[in-house]
């Protein structure tokens, strides 16, 4: 039995679609998630890589804020960040016996059923078998992905916020679409917030040393990155395409993450404490474009190598992903020293994150 060669997509590619540092220390076997055809390259891929996207929209939806008080009216701040999302144990490993396959089976099905996820261990899962539906034929066998060994997550962010009327400050995140140097990589991202204080309506408390404000940010980001898989014959057994048809190939990957918050915060001179309580939620949408041949293993004809005719030429469908959602609880601190701010929060939450930042704040 053999190994296939198919639509190939490596964890570290994933992780540098989706804007993460480098994680060069991670090592990695290329896997073949499409070995099996489409549907169970899918059924495999999305467990296994949803991890590392609920963390990513997670970090997306951080660090927004370090004040409940806005801005005043022109006043302004430009503030870097970085957030460090954390993976839960039970969200590091899949059970493959979850999953319904088509094509693929456990090749020691009373044996352990448990495969690594993206943030799993670094060695490979249990073994599948690759047999024909029609004839039974086992065609192939070969391990299941094994992980990174990384159980965080962590993404930097820059933005700016200026005051506007009635104690409201909105808050801008951009990055505009951009070839990455030394690749054929492109990525960019915008966000919007707005923070508005609900104390400035509570005359009795408005000389107390606090700020109490409403939040909500919107995040997307886009990447997309050229690809080439073309037929492992050639192209020798296809009539309607030709080798120029595989040469305009993508990823492309869009993660949308929301926040709704509520702040509060103490307004002292330097030291400040502050805190949140909030509702979140992102997608990820992963689209593999473009024509992409998979390779079919004709049993009644020859096992020896795959087969590509125009019927195995396909169009992957879009891969949608909806991350984890739900409440979050946030504490922090700020030091405001002048102009400069340097702050770091805790946010508690399925997925928990460690934030910092510093920044240039005025009034």
């Amino acid at each position: 039995m053999k190994k296939i060669n198919y639509v190939r997509i490596t964890p570290l590619m994933l992780a540098f679609f989706l804007m993460t540092v480098p994680v060069s220390k991670a090592q990695f076997d290329d896997f073949d998630f499409f070995n099996a055809g489409i549907e169970d390259g899918m059924e495999l891929f999305i467990p296994y890589v949803t991890p590392w996207v609920n963390a990513f929209g997670t970090d997306l939806n951080g660090g927004w804020f370090n004040t409940a008080r806005p801005h005043k009216l022109g006043g302004f701040d430009i503030t870097f960040t970085t957030s460090v999302t954390l993976i839960p144990e039970q969200d590091r490993s899949m059970d493959l016996n979850d999953m319904s396959f088509n094509n693929l089976t456990l090749l020691n099905p009373g044996g352990n059923t448990l495969a690594p996820t993206v943030a799993g261990s670094t060695t490979p899962g249990p073994d599948l078998l690759y047999e024909d539906a029609g004839s039974g034929v086992e065609i192939a066998s070969f391990a299941s992905p094994q992980g990174s060994g990384l159980h965080y997550f962590p993404a930097p962010m820059i933005q700016a916020g200026v005051g506007l009327p009635y104690s409201t400050e909105i808050i801008g995140r951009f990055f505009p679409k951009t070839k990455i140097p030394n690749t054929d990589a492109r990525l960019g991202l915008w966000g919007i917030g707005v923070k508005h204080s609900v104390l400035q309506y509570f005359k009795t408390l408005d000389k107390t040393p606090m700020d109490v404000s409403v939040f909500g940010g919107f995040t997307k980001l886009s990447s997309s990155v050229g690809i080439i898989v073309q037929p492992v014959d050639g192209g020798d057994n296809l009539t309607d395409y030709n080798l120029t048809d595989f040469q305009d190939q993508s990823v492309e990957v869009t993660t949308q993450g929301y926040n709704i918050s509520l702040i509060v915060s103490t307004t002292l001179p330097v030291i400040n404490v502050y805190g949140s309580l909030g509702y979140s939620s992102s997608q990820t949408d992963i689209l593999i474009d473009g024509p992409i041949p998979i390779p079919f293993y004709r049993p009644d004809i020859d096992i020896s190598a795959p087969v590509v005719t125009d019927d195995d030429v396909h169009e992957i469908p879009l891969m949608e992903i909806k991350n984890k959602s739900g409440l979050r609880t946030t504490i922090g601190t700020r030091l405001k020293l002048a102009a400069i701010t340097i702050h770091a929060d805790y946010t508690y939450a399925k997925y928990s994150v460690f934030t910092g930042g510093i920044g240039v704040s005025i009034r």
